[in-house]
């Protein structure tokens, strides 16, 4: 399956006999040829870059089959709409000096965050090939496949002391692991992306000091690790882990190893002295809702903490058994509990046990406490217990600490398998045979099984409409994806102006059965919203207006109900005009619309044609100089303004605006 495999394969034949013959004209045994100056002749350091090479290959084909795919989620957000992006490398000064979403029109959460650096890699795309989704799934592919052959030659120089194949172990099912579904197959993931990719090479060029201190290496490492800052802000949680890397594994006192690695203090402040000079500029407010988080609406501490150990443990057993996989986690699929929830309870019993864990096992050095510690740190962001964010739970974000929990596995597995990784040497020889087979099985059957998880689960990626039909099967009490499906499926109809009546007819059918499964969970604005959509394909007028008044009770500054009460009213007056012929009734009709907020030409210019053609020119005359005021170019509402002044005498004025027609 990859180079680590090929290689211990080979190891087993040789040890069974299997004896490699010589190529053909070629003496078994010759003199070695000379190598270039500067040039390694290391045959080991060879193996392991063939291997790293190897499961680099293996993390790229896994995720080959979304490079095809859409925009999805809110990959817009972060490129298509952001026009700091869409000017490409000249959009970069701005992407420095904003917040995330500074480009983009409602912002929400995403004003309090300062993430420049996966912004600027759309820009670069975005000038190279503008508004095409190939080159960011790419992207994010080749990202995650360097990534993954970075780790391998990350652990193996941080896990001094023990054998390769721990780390290899861990880079193989950190590439495989299908949670990570999400944040390959979604372009805006980048900064997560970004974020452990520069925090391994910070991991990298520490280990690298720790071993042998080297100015390059120590600035090769601040360096590494402020553009993982720069990356997502949660890169600070990687903070504790560079005094505990020197502490476990390179036997350095405790004094030593938290006084040399108080420098990653200064790109941490220097960090935050940026971003609180960028944010001060917004004033832009936010609160959480209780649709994206839940647990705002808890009750006290208590209904808190039982909540936050109930993600806790859910993230846990995602990262274990990744089934099912869910693009969201929003109200109502997880909702706020009490200690009576069982999984409340395991996740307290759970997370204590990995604290003691953690704690007793530092003091003695062990590798898995480690592992275990900086999982605990790097997941504590996430927990709701010390910081509400604006998400309860997302697969993304379990991205860095998949890492700690992926090493501290196969550390765990080859060692039930009966495998003594302490080594002192860093060779690539192996263990014995027998010693192997038993956890080569199976961390192989491990592999298969997230390998075909991984590869089923990207193609449901490939659209939103595919993303939400196939999430709101698995989570039928989720709010936003039955929503996701509704509004999505309107964008189907209204984008295709060639859809046959069957196909309209089936996602109009899809869009009212998901709005009305999502409000008997929870009345909300966009599932009446959707309904009205649905309503006003189907000419069901009164049914529209209806359900977008809904919506807007649901939340008064909903302005695209209002827009879409204005354009229902428009849409129902015109039918009532040209193919009903009641004009009275059509006059009504456009008058609602402006008095619903309709500020448009066309709405000025129907109510005063309607006056026009029942003979009242006195009131359609300043209707018509609005549509022109609204839109001067207009070439029909200077011609019906020219007919009603001449209908009223004015001929200087009807012949003004013949002229402006032409």
């Amino acid at each position: 399956m990859t180079a680590l495999f090929i290689n211990i394969g080979a190891y087993i034949m040789a040890k069974k006999g299997a004896k490699p013959s010589p190529p053909p004209g070629k003496p078994a045994k010759h003199k070695p040829a000379p190598q270039r100056p500067g040039k390694s002749a290391n045959p080991v350091d060879r193996t392991f870059l063939w291997i790293g090479a190897g499961l680099a290959i293996l993390a790229f084909l896994l995720y080959a089959n979304t490079l095809n795919h859409q925009y999805v989620l809110d990959d817009p957000l972060a490129i298509g709409l952001n026009e700091y992006v869409i000017k490409g490398l000249g959009g970069i000064p701005d992407l420095l000096t904003h917040h995330y979403r500074a480009g983009t029109e409602g912002a929400g959460a995403s004003a309090l965050l300062y993430r420049p650096l996966s912004l600027i890699t759309f820009a670069i795309e975005w000038s190279i090939a503008p508004g095409n989704p190939f080159i960011g799934h790419l992207m994010n592919v080749v990202w995650y496949a360097l990534t993954v052959a970075l780790l391998f030659a990350t652990l193996r120089r941080m896990f001094q002391g023990y054998h390769w194949l721990w780390a290899a172990g861990a880079a193989l099912l950190f590439a495989v692991h299908p949670l990570h579904t999400e944040v390959v197959a979604n372009i805006k993931s980048r900064d997560e992306i970004l974020n452990v990719f520069f925090s391994v090479g910070a991991l990298y060029a520490w280990a690298r000091w720790l071993a042998a201190p080297a100015p390059r290496w120590l600035m090769l490492a601040l360096g590494s690790y402020f553009l993982a800052l720069l990356s997502k802000e949660s890169a600070v949680t990687l903070l504790p882990v560079f005094p505990l890397l020197g502490w476990t594994f390179f036997q350095k006192n405790l004094r030593s190893s938290a006084g040399h690695a108080l420098v990653f203090a200064v790109p941490v402040i220097v960090f935050l002295a940026i971003r609180a000079a960028v944010l001060a500029q917004t004033t832009d407010n936010f609160e959480v809702s209780a649709m994206d988080n839940p647990i705002v609406e808890a009750f006290g501490f208590g209904e808190r903490s039982a909540t936050s150990f109930m993600v806790l443990w859910k993230y846990f057993q995602l990262l274990v058994f990744p089934q099912p996989l869910l693009s969201d986690y929003s109200f109502r699929h997880l909702a706020v509990v009490n200690w009576a929830n069982w999984q409340a309870i395991v996740g307290l019993v759970l997370y204590a046990g990995l604290i003691v864990l953690a704690l007793r096992g530092l003091l003695k050095r062990q590798p898995l406490a480690f592992c275990t510690a900086a999982f605990l740190g790097a997941v504590a962001m996430y927990s709701q217990l010390f910081l509400v964010i604006g998400t309860l739970f997302g697969e993304r974000l379990m991205y860095l600490p998949s890492l700690w929990f992926c090493a501290g596995a196969a550390y765990l597995l080859w060692r039930a398998t009966g495998l003594d990784l302490k080594t002192d040497h860093a060779a690539i020889t192996l263990p014995p045979v027998k010693q192997l087979q038993a956890g080569l099985a199976l961390m192989t059957l491990i592999v298969v099984f997230f390998s075909i998880k991984t590869i089923s689960r990207n193609p449901d990626w490939k659209s939103n409409f595919d993303l939400f039909t196939a999430d709101s099967a698995k989570a039928p009490n989720s709010v936003r994806l039955h929503n996701g499906v509704g509004s999505e499926a309107y964008t189907r109809i209204i984008n295709d102006g060639k859809m046959d009546a069957g196909e309209k007819e089936r996602l109009l059918q899809i869009i009212e059965e998901h709005a009305r499964t999502a409000i008997a969970i929870r009345p909300n604005p966009v599932s009446y919203l959707n309904l009205g959509n649905a309503a006003i394909t189907r000419k069901q007028y009164a049914e529209s207006i209806r359900n977008y008044e809904e919506a807007l009770k649901q939340a008064p500054n909903y302005g695209i109900a209002r827009q879409n009460i204005g354009r229902t009213y428009l849409m129902w007056g015109r039918e009532e005009g040209k193919v009903n012929r009641n004009l009275p009734r059509a006059a009504e009709l456009f008058q609602k619309a402006i008095d619903s907020g309709m500020e448009e030409a066309d709405a000025y210019l129907d109510l005063g044609t309607a006056y026009g053609m029942m003979g009242q020119n006195d009131k359609a005359i300043p209707l018509f100089e609005k549509a022109v005021a609204l839109a001067p170019q207009n070439k029909t509402a200077w011609k019906n303004l020219g007919i009603a002044y001449r209908a009223v005498g004015n001929m200087a004025k009807a012949e003004e605006c013949a002229q402006r027609a032409k």
